[in-house]
């Protein structure tokens, strides 16, 4: 009986793999669900591709005499001080260099917090809004998670498309009325953050362009959405949790009263909305130069490393984070995630460092995608005009920085010969900003026409 057996099962092993490999095989292959080939190689997804695939063989390698000889000649009529900085990204091999130690970075400091905040937060972070209900069912709890980039009404259009109060509202409206609750007092928490919520070395000019930074914020406290409206609420979280309130009563729930307070332990979700990733919010930081969702994001990573969300231990942790990445030099200081403090100190070296680091490694790829386009995208878009400064339009993608009396970029550049170079940028001083900026431009812009060979 049992050699029977044997070649039974023999025999059935057989036909099963000349049906894997003569039927199903192939009909897998074909479905656009599965994908060719997925049978015929182990690893299911391909590795990510490098962030700069085609700079593998550039024509030419740039002659570090040739580019200084470029750019010394540029003409610095009331540019004030520069600390510049080029490097070959593959290699890390110093091109041009220009003054030393450290100086203001403005924004291009958010270079460094966007990728500490990558780093340490992981690119698919998001950070939860969400309405639950007291054990008695007499109130409602609006918990803020710290969403930079929450919106009070929906944004169809938006892209991407942040979290919605509007949609938090519905949500926990529906809740509500299956439980046959009509009628609620509001509770608003922002206590994720401990604050305070306006770092005290920040100029008060910038109360304008920044709001005090809170764990609970919607259309970043702007009671005016137009494009050109700076206007901010002096108390974020209550301004959300007007806005909440509207959408609730709009959705047929009636709201006695509004006081902030912590969240009982007793109570339930009712619904919740989804952050962007960390990856896009850090994007619209580069792209937009976006000062509170940049701060937002950097208390974010101090709460991952378990310090308090406030605007100390967010600078300490920025430290020690671009210490461990190798993105700190001596004479180096920083007081925050934005770089609105005058007194942020930082190196060019560092900040070369970051752009080349987000180079190399895929899971960076949102700092390299955020950078602004020279004449195309974000705080670049109106830039490189100048008729010596076209040649860097859609070629060169750059991190500005501009606060009173400096004027800093920082990014990557492919030049014409295929070599693509990082750079860092500061001026600070000189005539103002239309100089400093003309310059810039320029300069960048003669990178990206180099034939510096």
């Amino acid at each position: 009986m049992w050699p029977t057996v044997v070649w039974i099962l023999a025999f059935t092993v057989a036909l099963a793999t000349a049906g894997l490999q003569f039927v199903v095989r192939p009909q897998l292959a074909d479905d656009p669900l599965v994908g060719t080939g997925r049978l015929d190689h182990p690893d299911v997804a391909d590795p990510p591709a490098p962030v700069l695939p085609e700079l593998a063989a550039p024509t030419a390698e740039v002659s570090p005499t040739a580019l200084t000889a470029k750019l010394d000649a540029l003409p610095r009529d009331g540019l004030g001080d520069v600390v510049a900085l080029v490097v070959d990204a593959r290699t890390g091999a110093e091109l041009y260099r220009a003054g030393s130690g450290a100086r203001t970075p403005a924004s291009s400091l958010k270079v460094l917090s966007s990728l500490v905040a990558v780093d340490v937060l992981g690119p698919e972070k998001t950070f939860a809004t969400t309405a639950l209900l007291s054990a008695d069912g007499g109130t409602v709890v609006l918990r803020g998670g710290g969403d930079p980039l929450l919106a009070g009404a929906r944004r169809p259009d938006a892209h991407p498309q942040p979290a919605a109060l509007e949609d938090l509202a519905e949500e926990a409206a529906t809740a509500l009325k299956a439980k046959g609750v009509a009628s609620v007092a509001l509770v608003y928490d922002a206590t994720l953050f401990a604050g305070p919520g306006w770092n005290p070395i920040w100029p008060d000019i910038f109360a304008r362009s920044v709001a005090p930074i809170t764990a609970l914020t919607a259309d970043h406290a702007r009671p005016n959405l137009a494009p050109n409206a700076m206007e901010r609420n002096p108390d974020p979280a209550r301004f959300a949790a007007d806005k909440f309130v509207g959408f609730l009563t709009g959705q047929g729930i009636a709201v006695s009263t509004v006081n902030p307070a912590a969240t009982p332990a007793d109570a339930t979700e009712l619904a919740h909305v989804d952050s962007l990733p960390v990856a896009a919010i850090a994007e619209v930081v580069l792209a937009e130069s976006d000062n509170d969702a940049a701060e937002t994001l950097l208390w974010q990573v101090a709460l991952e490393r378990g310090r308090p969300a406030t605007p100390g231990d967010g600078a300490a942790v920025l430290v020690s984070e671009l210490q461990r990445l190798g993105l700190w030099s001596d004479g180096m200081a920083v007081h925050d995630g934005n770089g609105i403090a005058g007194e942020n100190q930082v190196t060019a070296d560092a900040l070369v460092g970051a752009i080349r680091l987000a180079l190399a490694r895929p899971e960076f790829r949102a700092i390299t995608e955020g950078l602004p386009v020279a004449g195309v995208t974000g705080t670049l878009h109106e830039r490189f005009t100048n008729p010596d400064a076209l040649a860097g339009r859609g070629v060169v993608r750059a991190k500005t920085g501009t606060i009173r009396g400096v004027n800093t970029l920082t990014g990557y550049v492919i030049t014409d010969d295929g070599q693509p170079l990082a750079f860092a940028l500061m001026t600070s001083g000189g005539a103002g900003q239309t100089s400093a900026r003309a310059w810039l431009d320029r300069a960048t812009a003669a990178l990206a026409s180099c034939g510096c060979s």
